[in-house]
């Protein structure tokens, strides 16, 4: 890459473990604002992507939040279903809701919880999305576990029978592949990231993930349990304070904030991304 590039994405679904389908954010002018202020403070933008289920609930906080902060939307599913099999169906009934609320087809995809294969990125190709923004490439060790290590830890191409999607991977720091999101840095610390980051840098694209609930987990406690209630609640009080030192620290590195659909569009005029067959999924 030729130059550092930040994308901050919004996995605009239902609170963690929320059977009622609400987000707290789109219903308290609070969370919003200072949410907000931020994006417009450090002139940042966001990439939305929709848990398009929602969309007839929340139309007009989405329309707000679009005449607010600089924001456009990808798809995040239909219903956030995380089982495989049921994956062709989420997609064609996202990209219908989608268009209908929007007049244009969706061009970018992030499946629930990273849980995609083969299949699943052969059912974008299809439905001629430019991007997806699935991949984690990293482990993950609870009951959605998978291992991407394999994977590129930059942006790639998937390519299958003569075609391709442009693989846009969420963030993990180099060698250890530590996943660089709101939830772990919130977890671990930012602290921690910086002493890493000294051994292990950001790669040169920054993709990073967050959920509305990250910034209100004390709020939705009683619906986790176990040590995920722990992970998710570490400095839950301070979330918004968190993701400002992170836009802050990216910004002091040399990070540009783009769209995805801009960083879709700059790697497709690179002359050489990695290449990688979609059978390399499990």
């Amino acid at each position: 890459m030729s130059k550092r590039i930040a994308c901050v994405t919004l996995d605009i679904e239902s609170d963690l473990l929320d059977k009622s389908g609400r987000i707290h954010m789109f219903e308290n002018t609070d969370l919003m604002r200072r949410y907000s202020t931020i994006v417009q403070k450090h002139k940042i933008k966001v990439t939305g992507f929709l848990v398009t289920s929602l969309i007839e609930k929340y139309s007009a906080e989405i329309g707000r939040l679009s005449h607010t902060i600089p924001i456009e939307f990808g798809v995040h599913s239909h219903s956030h279903e995380r089982r495989l099999k049921y994956f062709a169906d989420e997609v064609s009934s996202s990209i219908a809701a989608y268009e209908d609320f929007f007049g244009a087809p969706p061009i970018g995809y992030r499946a629930p919880n990273g849980l995609i294969n083969r299949e699943g990125i052969i059912s974008l190709i299809e439905n001629q999305f430019k991007y997806d923004a699935s991949i984690f490439p990293s482990i993950r060790m609870d009951e959605y576990g998978y291992s991407n290590l394999h994977l590129p830890n930059k942006p790639f191409r998937f390519v299958h029978s003569g075609n391709e999607i442009i693989e846009l991977p969420a963030a993990c720091l180099d060698t250890i592949r530590l996943v660089f999101s709101m939830s772990y840095i919130k977890f671990l610390g930012l602290d921690i990231y910086k002493t890493l980051m000294r051994f292990f840098p950001l790669p040169d694209v920054v993709v990073l993930d967050s959920h509305p609930y990250d910034y209100y987990t004390n709020r939705i406690a009683a619906n986790i349990r176990g040590w995920k209630r722990y992970a998710h609640l570490r400095n839950g009080d301070k979330a918004f304070e968190v993701f400002e030192s992170v836009v802050t620290l990216l910004q002091e590195k040399g990070y540009e904030f783009m769209f995805m659909s801009e960083l879709y569009k700059y790697v497709t005029d690179l002359p050489k991304p990695p290449t990688v067959s979609v059978e390399k999924l499990r």
